[in-house]
């Protein structure tokens, strides 16, 4: 398996930030500023080998929350640390995407973008108790 990747987080400030697309890339971004959100695929390239070996967490690591399977949860820590987060595109100038809702670390590699589609979001979604208590913390973008 092989993964390239095509550009970099630049900046973050609070959960708004820069996103590059590396310039052999940037054709693949035309017509992309027709959609509000895009869903972000990244690596966690701060995750370490022994995080990467977690298979149980709390959620959000908060105390509270039951000690669950990774695959549960969001968690960075696990056996493949990639990221797909959803965030707002405020504007594109060239190779350049200004986002809102970004929660990557500045240096995070992007794998892919992905236009994000309201056909997308299933309507007989069902989690767990637990996992409404997270909605809290979530900021909607």
């Amino acid at each position: 398996m092989y993964l390239k990747q095509i550009g970099i987080v630049k900046s973050r400030e609070e959960n708004k930030g820069v996103i590059e697309i590396y310039n052999e890339y940037k054709e693949g971004l035309d017509g992309i500023e027709e959609f509000s959100h895009l869903i972000i695929i990244a690596w966690l390239h701060k995750v370490s080998e022994e995080e990467r070996k977690t298979l149980k967490v709390r959620p959000m690591r908060l105390q509270n929350m039951p000690l669950v399977g990774v695959f549960c949860t969001h968690s960075p820590h696990r056996p493949n640390p990639i990221a797909l987060t959803i965030v707002r595109l405020l504007e594109r100038q060239d190779n350049l995407l200004y986002v809102d809702g970004l929660d990557l670390f500045v240096g995070s590699p992007i794998l892919d973008i992905k236009p994000f589609s309201p056909t997308l979001c299933p309507r007989d979604v069902r989690t767990p108790e637990w996992n409404n208590e997270l909605s809290k913390f979530h900021k909607n973008v």
